[in-house]
């Protein structure tokens, strides 16, 4: 199943064309914020919501493959409502999942040219800090420091997340192990 960020790719054209893809801040607003600060928070709230569904579709995929069968709609909705508060994606949160299954840590030896398993987790830990910043309608910090969410650093997000939704289901399966 691939992780699909189609509504992702939307929200960043749309800030793309807002400033023009032009070097340099965008202009700044009577309010004293920049242009497209609302198109930037919306690019993270969808990209850890899309994330957040595509982990627990995995999860279902290796429950599946650990309880030997496929369950039928009732079974997975019904199953679902046992887990499916399991919180926002950050690593902790996505290790604590899996763990429900036995795994002790899904991301162990999960990596790939550039992306070593522990500045995954950093990402993945970044970008939920900021998305709670975002949702709760506060000043975005990271690790207590303020954080300059731009653009750029959306784009460099969204490419990791897309490698992880290409490697991710392959590689937790892999945990799954029947006799």
């Amino acid at each position: 199943m691939p992780l699909e960020l189609g509504l992702v790719d939307e929200l960043i054209a749309a800030r793309r064309n807002l400033h023009g893809g032009g070097r340099g801040a965008p202009r700044r607003l009577e309010d004293g914020n920049h242009e497209g600060r609302a198109l930037n928070r919306a690019c993270v709230v969808m990209l850890t919501s899309t994330l957040q569904a595509y982990v627990g579709d995995v999860f279902l995929a290796c429950s599946e493959k650990a309880f030997g069968r496929q369950m039928t709609e009732d079974e997975r909705t019904n199953y679902a409502k046992t887990w499916s508060r399991w919180g926002n994606p950050s690593d902790e949160n996505i290790i604590a999942l899996f763990r429900r299954l036995g795994i002790d840590d899904v991301f162990k030896g999960l990596s790939w040219q550039g992306q070593s398993t522990t500045s995954l987790k950093k990402k993945l830990r970044t970008i939920n800090q900021v998305r709670n910043k975002i949702a709760h309608g506060q000043d975005i910090l990271v690790d207590g420091q303020p954080y300059a969410l731009t653009l750029n650093s959306i784009q460099g997000w969204k490419r990791v997340m897309q490698t992880f939704g290409d490697r991710f289901e392959v590689h937790a399966l892999s945990k799954i192990i029947r006799d």
